[in-house]
C-alpha cells in the first residue's frame, strides 16, 4: 500500500508539491474567512479565488506586455519580410471555393507547413496537459483546505497512535512549511507593492524625461526575482539604472547622477529594509535565512521548475528531523535555532484570532 502511494506521489510529484504549496499559502486566509462565514467548502472556494485572482491579474500584465510587443512587431518591416517568405502566397488567395480547396490542400502538403502543424500540436498538447495538472493541484489544495483538520485527527488516531516523537515531528514540519511557504509568498507581494510605489515616486521627481517605463510590470518582475538566487532583485535595479543612464547620455549627460542615485537607493536602502525587516517579519524566524536561500538555490537546480517548492519542503523536513527527532533519540529536549513562539506566522488551537499569522497544526 505504501509502495502504491509512493509510486503515485512520485509520478505526480511536481503537481503534488504545487498543491501543497497552494494549501499552505491559502490556509491562513481560509482560517480567517472560515471564522466569518463558517469553515468548509465556501471558505475554501473563496480562499482559492483570493489566490487565483492575483495570479490571473499577474498573468494578464505579462500577456498585455507580450501583446503590445507582438503588435509592434506585426506593424514592423520584419513582419512583412517574414510574411513574404511564408509558404502561403497571401497576395494571391483565390476567391473560387474549388481553387481555395486546392490551394489549402497544396499548402497542407508542404513539409514546412506540416512541421509547423506538428509543433503546434505538441505545444497545444503540452499546454492542455499543464492546465489539467494545474487544475489537479488546485483541487488537491482545495481538498486539504476542507479536510485538513479531519485528516489530522484521523492520522493521529489511526496511524500515529501514541507515537509522541512522530506527532511532534510532523507538527514541527507543518509549522515550518507554513512559515516558509506563506511567509515568503506574502513577502513577494509586499515587495511588488512597495517597488511599484517607489518606481512611480522616482518618476514623479524624475529630471527631464528620465522615466521608468512600465512601472507596474517592473514591480511584478522585481517581486518574482526575489526568488532568483544570487542576483535576485539587483539585476532588475541594474537594468532600470542602465536604461535611465542611456537616456541621460542621449539627452543630457549631466543627469547621469539620477540613475546612480536610483541604483544606490534600491540596492542599499530598500534591499536592507527588505532583508532586515520585511523578510524576517513576514517569513518568520523558524529557519536561518541562509538555509532558506540554499533551499531556493539548490531546489530548481536539482529538480527543475518545481524545485522552487520542493527545495524548501525538503529543507523543512530535514531541519526539523535534526531539531525534533534526533534530540528525542538522545533523550534530550528538542532544540530550535530560535524560539518557535517568536515565529510570526504561527497558529494554535487556543488562538485562532491571529489565524492570518499562521495555520493550525494540520
Amino acid at each position: 500500500m505504501v509502495g502504491i502511494i509512493a509510486f503515485v506521489g512520485y509520478t505526480f510529484l511536481p503537481w503534488v508539491v504545487l498543491g501543497l504549496f497552494v494549501y499552505y499559502v491559502a490556509r491562513p486566509i481560509n482560517r480567517r474567512i472560515g471564522r466569518r462565514i463558517g469553515s468548509g467548502n465556501r471558505s475554501a472556494a473563496l480562499t482559492l479565488l483570493f489566490i487565483i485572482v492575483p495570479i490571473v491579474l499577474l498573468i494578464g500584465v505579462f500577456l498585455s506586455a507580450a501583446l503590445g510587443q507582438f503588435a509592434a512587431f506585426a506593424t514592423s518591416e520584419d513582419s512583412r519580410q517574414l510574411l513574404a517568405q511564408s509558404p502561403v502566397n497571401v497576395g494571391s488567395i483565390p476567391d473560387d471555393p474549388y481553387q481555395l480547396i486546392d490551394t489549402a490542400a497544396t499548402t497542407l502538403s508542404d513539409l514546412s507547413v506540416q512541421s509547423m502543424l506538428t509543433e503546434a500540436q505538441v505545444v497545444l498538447g503540452a499546454a492542455a496537459s499543464g492546465i489539467f495538472m494545474m487544475f489537479l493541484s488546485l483541487l488537491l489544495g482545495f481538498f486539504l483546505l476542507v479536510e485538513d483538520r479531519r485528516l489530522s485527527r484521523w492520522g493521529k488516531k489511526q496511524i500515529l497512535g501514541n507515537d509522541a516523537i512522530s506527532i511532534d515531528y510532523l507538527e514541527a514540519v507543518d509549522r515550518g512549511l507554513n512559515s516558509v511557504f506563506f511567509g515568503y509568498t506574502l513577502t513577494i507581494f509586499v515587495i511588488m507593492i512597495l517597488t511599484a510605489i517607489i518606481y512611480n515616486v522616482f518618476n514623479f521627481f524624475a529630471p527631464g524625461n528620465l522615466l521608468i517605463p512600465a512601472t507596474i510590470l517592473l514591480a511584478v518582475t522585481t517581486g518574482l526575482f526575489t526568488l532568483v538566487p544570487l542576483v535576485g532583485r539587483s539585476i532588475i535595479y541594474l537594468g532600470i539604472a542602465a536604461l535611465l543612464a542611456l537616456g541621460a547620455i542621449r539627452s543630457n549627460p549631466t543627469l547621469v547622477w539620477y540613475p546612480l542615485v536610483f541604483f544606490v537607493f534600491m540596492t542599499l536602502a530598500f534591499d536592507n529594509v527588505v532583508r532586515t525587516y520585511i523578510r524576517p517579519y513576514l517569513s518568520g524566524k523558524m529557519f536561518h535565512l541562509s538555509l532558506v536561500m540554499f533551499a531556493y538555490l539548490l531546489g530548481p537546480a536539482l529538480f527543475g521548475w518545481y524545485g522552487i517548492f520542493l527545495g524548501p519542503l525538503l529543507m523543512v523536513v530535514v531541519v526539523q528531523f535534526f531539531q525534533v527527532v534526533v534530540p528525542h533519540l538522545r533523550d534530550e529536549e528538542p532544540s530550535t535555532p530560535l524560539d518557535i513562539g517568536q515565529t510570526t506566522f504561527q497558529d494554535t488551537d487556543e488562538d485562532l484570532d491571529d489565524s492570518l499569522k499562521g495555520g493550525e497544526t494540520a
